[in-house]
């Protein structure tokens, strides 16, 4: 039973990976509005990096809050992201830049579950409807939103 429950998550992980993968991609195609190209394959690599190095962050809050968000609302937190992480790549923002930006984050989610369900537990359900808000919340701030 546990071999099973490690291999459905490791699949589970590695469609995450391909997901943000092509999330990237897919922003740096409209951005540039070209295919992406070879060279832009390190580039890519290194923006999902920093959009899983975020998801950690994100997490971690989540975690802190008792909080439990539906993988759609997950999805659109990482869409939140994704372009920052691609600007910060291109400018290639330094580890203090990016520590200001984690520290955004914090903010964001703290945004997020305010703007969300509490149960009488404590524990918190994140809603979708919460993103919205907690994004106007934190913007314009560098690398997410202008």
């Amino acid at each position: 039973m546990r071999e099973g429950a490690t291999r459905r998550r490791r699949v589970g992980q590695a469609r995450m990976r391909r997901g943000a993968v092509v999330l990237v991609s897919a922003i740096l195609a409209l951005w540039t509005d070209r295919p992406v190209v070879a060279q832009d394959v390190e580039e890519i690599r290194a923006a999902t990096r920093l959009v899983w190095r975020w998801r950690g962050v994100m997490n971690q809050a989540l975690e802190d809050y008792r909080a439990y968000a539906e993988e759609a609302v997950t999805d659109r937190m990482e869409e939140f992201v994704s372009p920052g992480a691609l600007r910060a790549t291109r400018d290639k923002a330094t580890e203090e830049q990016l520590k200001r930006a984690d520290g955004v984050l914090l903010r964001f989610v703290d945004a997020i579950v305010k703007g969300s369900d509490r149960r009488p537990d404590g524990s918190v359900i994140v809603v979708a409807e919460a993103i919205e808000p907690a994004q106007k919340s934190i913007c314009p701030i560098y690398p997410f939103c202008e």
